[in-house]
């Protein structure tokens, strides 16, 4: 794919100068210094959904999802991605089968995209390359202000946010690539254990 490798060249590149690193890390719950937020706040993004990018976006609010609004709603899944990190386009890749895997299950699977591959804020353009590269299904955030900022950090990509659909509380933060065939083996270990409860 001509796309995808125009997003890849510049990780190489990127990583050569000693920018954001991805992978390591590994799940965890919370912040190290304890500073992030306990609950998912109700934020707002410009978004491409069900991977149609043929009109402009539309503005969503994760309260959207929020059980309150969504009944079948049980756990919010936002995967923050960066498009200098290799791992994140790994997960991406996934993500589509994934989603159509959890959704019905009562999860709402989310991508927040917060830079593009030269570390720039990600705008709508890139969002749109992105979610045509990686035939993205599941809504896309074009998070330019890096709100998602509050819940991860940008040196450790990619993350993914787990939360309680009726309550907004974070239940895990997963940091770091997984290693392996399934790069969302955790998450769907992580999730098989929040669903089951």
């Amino acid at each position: 794919m001509v796309v995808l490798r125009l997003l890849l060249v510049p990780v190489a590149a990127l990583l050569a100068i000693g920018g954001p690193a991805c992978g390591g890390g590994g799940g965890d719950s919370g912040g190290d210094d304890g500073a992030q937020p306990e609950v998912l706040e109700d934020l707002q993004f410009p978004a491409f959904v069900d991977g149609d990018t043929a009109g402009d976006p539309v503005e969503l609010r994760l309260s959207d999802y929020f059980a309150e609004n969504s009944p079948d709603t049980r756990v919010i899944m936002i995967s923050a991605a960066a498009g200098w990190c290799a791992p994140c386009m790994r997960e991406a890749e996934a993500m589509s089968e994934f989603a159509a895997t959890y959704e019905p299950r009562g999860v709402a699977v989310l991508t927040a995209i917060f830079q593009d591959q030269n570390g720039d804020p990600a705008d709508r353009e890139f969002v749109k390359t992105w979610v045509d590269t990686f035939g993205l299904a599941v809504p896309a955030l074009i998070d330019e202000s890096f709100q998602i900022g509050a819940y991860v950090d940008v040196n450790v990509m990619p993350t993914n946010i787990f939360a309680d659909a009726a309550t907004g509380e974070i239940l895990e933060i997963a940091r770091g690539a997984a290693t392996g065939d399934d790069p969302m083996q955790e998450y769907r270990e992580l999730l098989d254990f929040y669903l089951e409860r």
